[in-house]
């Protein structure tokens, strides 16, 4: 294995040797690549949509990609008004205008519904009529009443267009399930409206065509405040707004932040100009070659990506820094006032080349454990955050010789120290009690180890995105209020399908259908309780009602095939398309609405469960699919179990197999990851006392950290190992590799540190929870390299003579000087 690394050693000396020599060259070369990949940046998307969650293919898509082809959007902008007076002729008129506008203004618009358009259904004579429940505003107050009496005649309207306490009233706006693509066929519109194909085809609007709708909705309603109304937002559409803008500020904040952080540390380690120009230069270019590279392979930044920039920033310039830290420190031993930087900036190339491509190697390694994740978004970042990472290593071999070669460097001279300075003493003395009480330290970290391993049983999954925005965020408060007065802001989607044409004039079927609306509102689980349930029963008891006299007893389904068949054929000719989106044109499969509260998804799951058991009693003879919003929720919670476990298992497995090659010894390498298991189960155990839950930012913490702690192991190993072959002893080797090594990692660290918690500035919680943990880990990380590895090894590793001879040690002690700055 020595052999192997003197081969790898000379092989990074040769690369920086070319690139010396060639200095411009690469830096044109490089600077060309850069800009290619930042023109692709305009092309570059967000997505913060549910549907972002999942693979095309993925089953649970699919099906709600099927439903909304056939029956049209469940995605829903709530506009609830609150009028100081109440519902009285003046606050109609006021709903009334908005309304229009709404209709007239916003893009891709499907429709409007609200009590304006309530639908009305009555007889005249023969003929049944569907008109709107307020076509013109009540001018006095009998008019107003006459309003009031109609909209407690109709049960639909409660808990859906207005409150039950009638203190709110809903403006529903729906946007279109898809933008219809050119009919360039002038067959097409004779063909089937479904076919297998067609919901995968279609073009269902996208994020920012909803952000587009969201904005407009919002400009509209401006104009209308001031006038005695309060006006809230929710629904699924309008949190996925919010939390876009979210991403956007969060984005805007901490970039510049991490930018501001690294030319602080570069200020303060090197001292010199080029020591923090350099290493800035390459960030910035691996930052925007990564964006670009993410564009180019279509990946929208999302809720996951959202971590990449400050990640790549922190992670990016810890490659330059540890072959810049040796760069300088061969320089200033350079004799003469003609520094030999080419020798210098080779030599420090060839040394730190290995360890830093080994750390690289194990960073992305961790970050491609994402790539098998079930959830789309985290498989994307294990696609885009290794690539990066490598660009950054890349980057650095290239970039740094040539930057060296083109521009001229100051040399400083080292200046003498009477005594060792404190950090060396410091290293001293924590080398001296590591290997001389392996077996208290050890103790102690075992304890530990397993008071935080006891905490992480309380730790839980959890997705709801809506806790993640501030409080007093308008789509927080808004759907707090509606899902407090109102039905709720989710759908659950029960699609019924009876197996054959005109199956749904059944009476049979109609009743339990009828009866399934009635008992699904009973139905409870955690606290979960409908507030609606919105079906074609509706329809035909309205509409038999009508037909019978309008007597409230009518208000039934019809008792017979015929009699249904003929109110539904009464209600379509009546000009109405509401039938549309609760029944497919075959009167075959029926769509069944369940509004319900926005709540933590993996509640849903046991409710949804029991409202499954539930509708297959009520129809054991039809097909009952489940589908809408709450089952993306539901099956968003159920990926991040099985992403969490394929990403953590294929990190811990690949790493250790990654540091037993790179270490080159089976006992070395596998004892080297319980030092770094320890702060994962660290940061599990602050999750379990501090309450975090594991949900679609946490989740990343466990690969990410492992992939990033090991950097710190690797380094310490590396240069363990070549002073344990020069001395024999391991305290020795442990205090020449912290004299070595100490500086950087504990530099590194804090770095990877303050990088990390500038996820506390995020405008999203989740943020802010992922920036706690991985700071956490770090650190934690960085106290387990110091104190429990070198105890570990002091168990392993017992006093012997060096196995070198004396020309040999020579070289070794050579060797070993040589290392001192990394």
């Amino acid at each position: 294995m020595a052999v192997i690394h003197k081969k790898l050693e000379s092989f990074f000396e040769a690369i920086a040797t070319w690139v010396y020599a060639h200095g411009v060259l690469t830096l044109i070369i490089i600077f060309l690549m850069s800009v290619m990949l930042a023109a692709q940046l305009p092309r570059l998307t967000m997505d913060t949509r549910d549907q972002s969650f999942f693979h095309p293919d993925d089953p649970t898509l699919v099906a709600y990609d099927r439903f909304r082809y056939e029956f049209g959007q469940d995605d829903i902008f709530f506009i609830a008004m609150k009028p100081e007076k109440g519902l009285t002729p003046s606050f109609f008129k006021t709903m009334r205008r908005l309304h229009r506008d709404l209709e007239k203004n916003v893009p891709y618009l499907d429709e409007v519904d609200s009590l304006i358009n309530g639908r009305i259904v009555r007889a005249d004579n023969d003929t049944l009529i569907v008109e709107d429940l307020i076509p013109e505003p009540p001018e006095t107050r009998d008019e107003n009443q006459r309003i009031i009496k109609l909209i407690d005649h109709y049960p639909l309207y409660e808990d859906f267009l207005v409150s039950g306490d009638r203190t709110l009233a809903m403006i529903m706006v729906k946007a279109q399930a898809f933008v219809q693509p050119p009919q360039d066929d002038l067959l097409t519109g004779f063909e089937s409206d479904i076919t297998e194909n067609a919901p995968s085809a279609a073009q269902y609007l996208d994020n920012q065509q909803n952000i587009e709708i969201n904005d407009r909705i919002r400009e509209i309603v401006d104009t209308y405040r001031g006038r005695g109304i309060e006006f809230f937002f929710a629904g699924t559409p309008v949190f996925a707004a919010e939390l876009q803008r979210g991403l956007e500020k969060d984005l805007g904040l901490m970039t510049p932040l991490s930018f501001l952080l690294i030319i602080i540390f570069l200020s303060i380690l090197f001292r010199r100009v080029s020591g923090v120009i350099y290493p800035m230069i390459i960030v910035m270019l691996s930052l925007i070659s990564s964006l670009g590279l993410m564009a180019v392979w279509g990946i929208p930044i999302s809720n996951a990506i959202m971590i990449l920039p400050t990640f790549l920033i922190v992670v990016g310039v810890g490659d330059a820094v540890h072959i810049l830290t040796i760069f300088y420190r061969n320089l200033q031993k350079s004799p003469g006032h003609n520094p030999d930087k080419k020798a210098a900036i080779i030599c420090a190339v060839g040394h730190s080349g290995l360890p830093v491509l080994m750390t690289s190697l194990t960073t992305a390694c961790g970050l491609l454990s994402f790539v098998w994740a079930d959830v789309a978004i985290i498989s994307h970042l294990g696609y885009i955050a290794p690539a990066g990472v490598m660009i950054a290593f890349l980057y650095t071999l290239f970039l740094l010789p040539a930057l060296v070669a083109v521009f001229p460097i100051k040399t400083k001279q080292l200046r003498t120290q009477g005594k060792p300075p404190v950090a060396d003493r410091i290293f001293d003395g924590i080398a001296k009690t590591a290997t001389h009480k392996p077996l208290v330290i050890t103790a102690v970290w075992t304890v530990l180890f397993l008071l935080a391993a006891l905490a992480a049983f309380n730790v839980r999954f959890s997705h709801n995105a809506m806790s993640w925005l501030p409080h007093n965020s308008t789509a927080r408060v808004g759907t707090r209020l509606m899902d407090q007065k109102n039905g709720g802001t989710v759908m659950l989607e029960v699609i019924i399908d009876a197996g054959r044409e005109n199956g749904l004039h059944d009476p049979d079927l109609l009743l339990r259908m009828d009866q399934a609306g009635k008992t699904i509102p009973t139905i409870c689980e955690h606290n979960i309780r409908a507030g609606k349930v919105v079906s074609m029963v509706d329809v035909l008891k309205e509409t038999n009602r009508a037909l019978n006299e309008d007597i409230e007893s009518a208000y039934i389904v019809p008792d017979t095939r015929q009699l249904a068949a003929q109110e539904l054929i009464l209600f379509e000719s009546s000009g109405s398309d509401d039938l549309a989106e609760l029944a497919d044109g075959t009167y075959q499969k029926a769509r069944m609405s369940v509004l319900a509260p926005f709540t933590d998804s993996i509640l849903y799951k046991d409710y949804v469960e029991k409202i499954k058991a539930y509708l297959d009693r009520q129809f054991p003879h039809e097909a009952v699919t489940l589908t809408g919003h709450m089952a993306l929720f539901i099956g968003i919670t159920k990926m991040f179990i099985t992403s969490m476990a394929k990403s953590y298992l294929f990190a811990f497995v690949a790493i250790t197999l990654m540091m037993m090659v790179m270490m080159g010894n089976f006992k070395i390498g596998l004892m080297s990851m319980i030092a770094n298991i320890v702060p994962i189960v660290m940061i599990f155990g602050i999750m379990g006392t501090a309450s975090f839950p594991i949900d679609m930012v946490t989740i990343l913490v466990g690969s990410i950290v492992l992939g990033l702690v090991v950097d710190d192991t690797i380094h310490f190993l590396h240069h363990f190992r070549r002073a344990y072959d020069v001395s024999g002893c391991v305290e020795t080797a442990v205090k020449e590799t912290l004299h070595n090594t100490g500086r950087a990692l504990v530099i590194t660290s804090i770095v990877l540190c303050g990088g990390f918690l500038i996820y506390t500035t995020a405008y999203l919680s989740c943020y802010v929870r992922f920036g706690i943990l991985t700071a956490s880990a770090v650190l934690f990380a960085l106290t387990a390299d110091l104190v429990l590895l070198p105890a570990l090894l002091a168990l392993i590793y017992k006093r012997r003579e060096p196995a070198l001879g004396a020309v040999a040690k020579a070289a070794g002690q050579n060797d070993i000087q040589n290392l001192k700055g990394i």
